[in-house]
């Protein structure tokens, strides 16, 4: 399936995904975070897809897997630094004091809680954007959502994060 081909079934897909994931996970969020990781996996296939019915089938699929792992694991969190490689405090290394390195240590565990209070869509656009580097109109498309979207969930989340710096910083 070339990449027109998929686009053009995209917003299909999606829909498919995420009336599987809504059925099984209980969550809203849930099944929306489900179906875009559905549409990231179509999108790394896309290229062996044979045709409209065979995406289909395995958006189904996929989606039923993924809300199955999702509800497995709703009672560990997983850091958000786990796909980035090294934290803050790793980076630093031994050009800092132990309590340099404490401090971000502290840092980072606190920048994970601010980042996992975001809703669930904004962080995903957050990550795409900020640790997997993808342009907007990459994130939009493989999500199958417009553009503008992106945009006004990417500043969303960004204002939200800088916003708890700013009042972090004045205490």
């Amino acid at each position: 399936m070339t990449q027109s081909e998929f686009e053009a079934i995209a917003i299909q897909l999606r829909t498919v995904a995420h009336g599987v994931a809504r059925q099984i996970l209980s969550s809203a969020d849930d099944a929306e975070d489900a179906a875009g990781d559905v549409m990231l996996r179509l999108w790394t296939l896309h290229a062996q897809l044979k045709d409209d019915d065979h995406a289909l089938k395995l958006a189904t699929v996929i989606s039923q897997r993924l809300s199955i792992d999702i509800i497995r694991k709703q009672k560990k969190r997983i850091s958000i630094f786990a796909d980035a490689g090294e934290g803050l405090a790793q980076k630093a290394g031994q050009e800092s004091s132990p309590s340099e390195r404490m401090e971000l240590e502290e840092d980072e565990r606190w920048l994970v809680r601010q980042m996992e209070k975001l809703p669930p869509r904004e962080l995903q656009v957050l990550k795409m954007r900020q640790m997997e580097h993808r342009s907007n109109k990459e994130i939009a498309r493989l999500l199958g959502i417009g553009e503008a979207s992106v945009k006004v969930m990417l500043s969303n989340a960004r204002k939200k994060l800088f916003n708890d710096i700013k009042m972090r910083n004045r205490q």
